[in-house]
């Protein structure tokens, strides 16, 4: 932001280097200064009149330095005013490398050496060789305040080719010891800066006094090498014809009321006349000073001080000379003025002072002659003027500090006044700020105002917003600004209805006003350029609270690919809805990067208005990410915040909180952070984060078996979904209910929940829900692909979140498996697009490792007893170099180095992302063997049937057929053969004994159909027939064996089937087969 042109005046004033003239070079002190190679910082401290300012500016002069003058006042103690003027002053040095310096926000506040140190760095960065930046008079401000901390921020950022200058009453202080102890910082204090005999002796010369040793050794001893005393001596010595005797132990200013009061009495009274009525300017022209003392030789006697050095500066710029009085003459003067000519500093003399200041942009100066008039109506006049400005150069605490000295009834007396103290209050204190914003609208509601009822309206909204404590209290403000914005005419102004939708965003996103609101705002945006990214964001934040995550991704994006040319705020405000957009699309690893993204540019900017959400954020996608103890870290650091959680910080930590103790299994505590972020976030009046809180209790209190008050708030949760207009809240509610209901064992009402959710999630691409539990929504996964819900988007989910039930769902049909491995009938490895191409030979070695682990039971099978069986005959190292080496190839060839586990020495598959037959024909047994257990009924003779086909549907030939006789394969192909046998003859006997012979018979035919070559089904089959009395059939089964054998082993049938055929002619028996 480019300063008007009275501002303009004031910063070429305090930003350039005073004009020295008749100066003696004090090469002593260049060299000290000069120092080390590595020192970049000079602190020169002294008491006042010791040539401190004329030191630093002849040195600068002396060494060729481009040089920032910047000369300290009290109202530099606003760190806002600081660099408001310094960014003027760069762009005045070097308008095109320094227009990319960072603006000043207020709403930095206490952090502003963060902002320093990045504004610094790029202000040495765009200076030419060699520079120095000089801060002149820093004791001007109390060394508590915020300019010092920005100081030292600057102090760390000095490259080489650079230097910063202090001048200073004090001494440098403690903080910067490290860089004096490394070289960095060279001090200057009063021993060194007393003249020397020499110095002493130069001077005098150039003031035309030239001295004896003597009279230089004399002087130096009256003077104690004072350089303000000196120069005084010298002039009273040419006036009076003596050196005068100056009062010993006196301080400086009583030694120079002294030596100046000698030497103003010699004056001609039209000069002290006109030194008594400008004693009140700080600075001036030599118009100001004219006009204020009525002497028109004004400008002639202002030069001939400055150029006699006779404690008047002169500044020669762009917009003229202006010249300043030394301190210790501007007090004399004063002291003088109350004395000799009282009207001097009178009211009316100040009022008229005020105003020659004030029509030379230098509104602050005019503002302190004011006070010290008492003239509260010209302070406020003032005040009202310059708010909007200095609001926008961040200058607030200033502004607030000239509302601060108006008595109360004066501020309130006027609604701008109360508007521009509340903006500067907004960020600090947003409580208070909206009382003010709120005692103002009355103001200008009484004056007929609208466009002071439209500002002051929408900074209530602001401030409550900011407070983030009783958001209810936003709804009156948002129907008072809406109808405000319905009576205004013409174009609407774009802040007003931005912060409109930011109101109702927060409060009532669902509002049948809301869709119109919004197309006004993109009306607005592009009519508005200055509003034009804040409006974006607000936009994208619209989508994303829809659950529009793909546009709301679009809006993010296009923000932040010209994040640098933001508004700071904007653009980390732009990061932390990014976060949150990432990761409701279930992509918490980047939702992270994006909160510390955004946390790091807080750090460098100095803003932390959005921390404790970026916090939330982060600790939000660890959970997200199953990362507790990245979570627990992130909620510490929150809860260490302690004063500065707002209600609503608060309600959504508890959240957090509540969500981390589920995923740690203690569900007491998990209850109990939900029931408190739900009260909080009620509190608040956050109606979505309301809504979270409810569907999180509602989890809880499914757990814990009441599931009259589970539904109670997931009925509530889904009304405040509805209401709010918003698919993916509408999603998270029914997901909590479908989870609820799981865990009450209602799986018809999980499933019908479910089905709502997974419509939602297909339909809008949602992934991730708030209070995400893996296991839990696995579990729903798998419940929908069993039943045919939504299948696709059940694949979809499992696959983008990698879900994993607790066991592992072997026999969910359709489950994504990323790695599917058959061995029984054939070998076949497949991923998810298809099979695995070995292509030439093939991956010989991998592959029969492969096939060997999944032999040996495929889970901790130690690695040397693998590498024992494939390289039978070699050393054990080198059989265990050929393992690790045929290990890595295997995780090559499946292409998911997590699909296999080598811990502590043993392999394994990981059953969460591989599928084995051999595992499901496992788990179908089981639940075989279970079924058979139950007692009989059709829904049980029903399962068991069921259950049947899957096993044969899985057992398509005995494992592994066509390998080597690798002993682990026979093992296994045997162990397989083995258990499915005794279990389809247990239900075979079932169905016998249910006078179901068919469907017993069936069994053993489906099992000889898969593996021919497998004896005992034959037998057993033969035994069925025997039992129903069906001999035909159980010789034709032999015969059938027999010819099997003949042709493809070469044998004929074993003893004991040869036993049943001998039997067949016997009464039938309840002979056992095998199994």
């Amino acid at each position: 932001m480019q300063p008007a042109a009275s501002d303009r005046s004031v910063a070429f004033a305090k930003t350039t280097r005073p004009a020295i003239s008749a100066i003696a070079p004090r090469e002593r002190l260049f060299a000290r200064l000069e120092g080390t190679p590595g020192r970049t910082v000079m602190w020169i401290s002294g008491p006042p009149g010791c040539g401190k300012t004329t030191l630093a500016a002849s040195y600068v002069a002396a060494r060729g330095y481009r040089c920032l003058w910047y000369q300290v006042d009290p109202d530099d103690a606003d760190a806002a005013t600081l660099f408001h003027y310094l960014a003027h002053a760069a762009r005045k040095l070097d308008a095109g490398r320094a227009r990319d310096l960072p603006a000043y926000s207020p709403q930095i506040g206490a952090d502003a050496a963060s902002f320093a140190r990045r504004f610094f760095r790029q202000l040495f960065a765009c200076a030419s060789a060699p520079f120095a930046l000089v801060f002149d008079n820093l004791h001007a401000v109390s060394p508590e305040g915020a300019l010092h901390a920005v100081l030292e921020a600057a102090f760390s950022q000095v490259p080489r080719h650079c230097s910063v200058i202090v001048t200073s009453r004090s001494d440098a202080p403690a903080s910067c010891a490290r860089l004096r102890v490394t070289g960095e910082m060279v001090c200057l204090g009063w021993e060194d800066l007393r003249l020397d005999a020499d110095e002493l002796a130069a001077i005098a010369k150039l003031r035309g006094q030239p001295l004896a040793a003597e009279a230089v050794a004399g002087l130096r001893e009256r003077t104690q090498g004072w350089a303000a005393g000196l120069v005084l001596m010298l002039e009273h010595s040419k006036l009076s014809g003596r050196l005068a005797d100056l009062p010993g132990g006196a301080t400086p200013q009583v030694v120079f009321d002294y030596l100046a009061g000698e030497i103003f009495e010699r004056f001609e009274p039209k000069t002290r006349e006109f030194l008594l009525r400008i004693a009140c300017l700080p600075r001036m022209s030599a118009d100001i000073a004219q006009r204020l003392s009525g002497e028109p030789k004004a400008a002639r006697m202002l030069l001939n001080l400055a150029l006699n050095n006779y404690f008047v500066s002169e500044v020669q710029s762009e917009e003229g000379r202006s010249y300043q009085l030394h301190p210790l003459l501007r007090d004399f003067l004063r002291g003088r003025a109350a004395q000799d000519l009282p009207e001097a500093l009178g009211a009316g003399q100040l009022q008229r002072a005020a105003a020659l200041l004030r029509g030379a942009g230098q509104a602050d100066a005019a503002i302190s002659l004011l006070v010290e008039a008492r003239d509260w109506p010209a302070v406020a006049h003032i005040a009202a003027q310059e708010a909007e400005a200095m609001l926008a150069q961040g200058r607030s605490d200033t502004l607030a500090a000239w509302l601060d000295l108006l008595p109360q009834a004066v501020r309130e007396a006027d609604p701008r006044l109360l508007c521009a103290y509340a903006d500067c209050r907004a960020h600090a204190s947003p409580r208070s700020a909206r009382r003010s914003f709120e005692q103002a609208f009355e103001g200008f509601l009484r004056a007929g105002d609208l466009a002071g009822m439209l500002r002051s309206g929408c900074g209530a909204i602001e401030a409550a917003l900011a407070e983030f404590d009783d958001l209810a209290s936003v709804d009156p403000w948002i129907a008072t600004v809406r109808r405000l914005l319905q009576d205004t005419h013409g174009v609407l102004p774009a802040r007003a209805v931005a912060t409109l939708i930011k109101g109702l965003l927060w409060r009532d996103p669902g509002h049948a006003d809301f869709a119109a609101w919004l197309e006004r705002l993109r009306k607005a945006q592009a009519e508005s350029a200055p509003a034009a990214a804040e409006i974006a964001l607000l936009l994208a934040l619209d989508a994303l609270l829809r659950g529009d995550f793909g546009k709301a991704g679009s809006e993010f994006d296009r923000l932040l690919a010209h994040a640098r040319a933001l508004p700071a705020q904007t653009a980390i405000a732009a990061r932390l809805a990014a976060g949150w957009q990432l990761l409701a699309s279930g992509a918490p690893a980047a939702a992270l990067a994006a909160a510390r993204e955004g946390l790091a540019q807080a750090d460098a900017e100095g803003l932390h208005r959005c921390d404790e959400w970026l916090r939330l954020l982060a600790a939000a996608a660890a959970l997200a990410a199953l990362d507790r103890d990245g979570a627990r870290g992130e909620l510490q650091r929150l809860e260490a915040e302690g004063a500065r959680l707002r209600r609503g910080d608060r309600a959504g930590i508890h959240y957090l909180r509540g969500w981390l103790a589920a995923l740690d299994g203690d569900a007491a505590a998990a209850q109990r952070e939900a029931r408190t972020a739900l009260g909080l976030a009620a509190e608040t009046g956050v109606p979505w984060l309301e809504c979270l809180a409810r569907a999180a209790l509602a989890r809880t209190l499914a757990d814990a078996g009441e599931r009259r008050g589970a539904e109670a708030h997931l009925r509530s949760a889904q009304a405040l979904a509805e209401r709010l207009r918003s698919p993916w809240l509408e999603f998270a509610a029914q997901l909590a209910a479908a989870d609820a209901a799981l865990q009450s064992r209602d799986e018809a009402g999980a499933l019908a929940a479910a089905k709502s959710a997974f419509g939602l999630g297909r339909e809008h691409g949602f992934q991730h829900a708030p209070w995400w539990r893996a296991r839990e929504c696995a579990e729903l996964c798998a419940l929908a692909l069993r039943h045919g819900v939504e299948p696709e988007y059940a694949r979809a989910l499992v696959r983008a979140r990698r879900l994993v039930p607790r066991a592992a769902p072997l026999r969910v049909p359709d489950w994504p498996w990323p790695l599917r491995i058959s061995a029984l009938g054939r070998f076949e490895l497949l991923r998810e697009a298809g099979p695995v191409e070995f292509g030439g030979k093939g991956p010989g070695r991998p592959l029969e490792l492969l096939k060997l682990l999944v032999a040996l039971g495929g889970q901790n099978v130690r690695a040397d007893q693998l590498a024992d069986a494939l390289w039978p005959h070699v050393e054990a190292d080198y059989a265990h170099k050929s393992f690790t080496a045929t290990l890595h190839r295997l995780r090559r060839l499946l292409g998911d180095d997590e699909a296999l586990v080598l811990r502590d020495a043993r392999l394994s598959l990981n059953p969460a992302l591989v599928w084995v037959d051999t595992w499901a024909l496992e788990a179908v047994i089981a639940a075989i063997d279970e079924a058979l257990r139950a007692p009989g009924g059709t829904a049980t003779d029903a399962a068991v049937r069921a259950l049947s086909d899957e096993a044969l549907g899985l057992y398509r030939g005995p494992f592994l057929p066509d390998e080597s006789e690798q002993p682990g394969f026979i093992a296994c192909r045997e162990q397989v053969r083995a258990r499915l046998l005794r279990c389809l003859a247990r239900v075979a006997r079932r169905w016998e004994a249910a006078g179901q012979p068919a469907l017993a018979a069936e069994c053993y035919l489906r099992c000889i159909d898969a593996d021919h070559l497998f004896e005992a089904p034959y037998r057993n089959l033969m035994l069925c027939y025997q039992r129903a009395g069906d001999a035909i059939e159980a010789r034709a089964t032999y015969e059938r064996l027999r010819t099997i054998f003949s042709a493809k082993l070469k044998v004929m049938p074993s003893p004991e089937t040869q036993a049943v055929l001998a039997g067949l002619d016997a009464p039938a028996t309840r002979q056992g087969g095998a199994g």
